[in-house]
């Protein structure tokens, strides 16, 4: 996989989640996908996924369009055990949590790994 290849620098494997639950999840159970049609129409909606991809872009200048592309997804960090410490639901295409916010939950998550791995010495 090129993702992994080039991006992916840990030995921790990555899952394939072909079955789309990860998306059903961040969307409360539903495949939510993205009217191309509604998003065209509405000059705002496309004003804000030009800006989300141009942002993208400056950011992440190997990326691609490869893809399904009307699904929205988001991003979630978990705690050890599986409890949900943050999420974020795409509301349009390229609409990325804030990196702040996704290091402080980041940290919050290792933090608490941490302090149970002192407890269990």
């Amino acid at each position: 996989m090129e993702f992994s290849r080039d991006f992916w620098k840990s030995e921790e494997k990555l899952h394939l989640d072909e079955t789309k639950a990860f998306f059903r999840a961040v969307s409360g159970g539903v495949l939510k996908r993205s009217s191309l049609f509604l998003t065209l129409i509405n000059p705002v909606k496309m004003y804000k996924i030009v800006q989300n991809f141009k942002s993208i872009g400056e950011r992440t200048p190997r990326n691609n369009l490869n893809g399904e592309g009307l699904i929205m997804g988001g991003l979630m960090v978990f705690k050890e055990g599986g409890e949900i410490v943050y999420s974020h639901r795409e509301k349009e295409w390229g609409d990325c949590a804030p990196i702040e916010e996704v290091l402080e939950a980041a940290k919050a998550a290792n933090k608490t790994h941490r302090e149970l791995k002192e407890r269990s010495v």
